[in-house]
């Protein structure tokens, strides 16, 4: 019998998670946050690449963070799995894709640094999972920025740039996709 609730219970809460695949006709460019939103902005913007540097049309690209107090959703700070701020996208013709969002804070009462997600996926190409911080956040280990030099890591160190007059922080991140085996 209770393997029998086991096996009733895992479908129904995997079936509950974010898809992380975006829509074959979704945009190359996306707003994340609804209008006023709390916090600073931001837009990341790059270019998907194949294992040989030629850029990637169509990839999957989906992004998803905390709010700035560091919360996916108001009424469960950790549903990571269901967050409230998230965009998908398809790279362009060139492989581009851009998002403006919000930068995200810390996850309350930890030292994890503010980052965002990253599922990115094309035909034929392993799916890189990953998140970017930002540089200069003190919560940033070093052992990430160690991580962080190679090309497959689990962590991308983003710089931003800009700002004040001449509009939102502004931060590269490219990525760059194997094939499959």
């Amino acid at each position: 019998m209770k393997g029998l609730i086991l096996a009733l219970v895992i479908p129904l809460s995997l079936g509950a998670q974010t898809p992380t695949l975006a829509p074959v006709d979704a945009p190359s460019r996306v707003v994340v946050p609804p209008n006023g939103e709390p916090g600073s902005a931001i837009v990341i913007s790059g270019t998907v690449y194949d294992a040989s540097g030629s850029p990637l049309r169509g990839a999957s690209v989906y992004v998803y963070q905390t709010d700035a107090r560091g919360y996916y959703d108001p009424a469960n700070p950790r549903a990571s799995d269901t967050p409230r701020l998230k965009g998908y996208m398809r790279t362009d013709t060139q492989g581009r894709y851009e998002f403006q969002t919000i930068r995200p804070g810390s996850y309350p009462g930890t030292r994890n640094p503010g980052h965002i997600h990253y599922h990115v996926l094309a035909p034929g190409h392993r799916e890189r999972v990953f998140e970017i911080v930002f540089e200069g956040d003190t919560l940033i280990p070093p052992q990430w920025r160690e991580q962080a030099k190679a090309e497959d890591s689990g962590v991308a160190i983003v710089t931003l740039s800009g700002g004040g007059s001449a509009g939102p922080l502004r931060g590269v991140q490219n990525v760059r996709l194997q094939r499959q085996p």
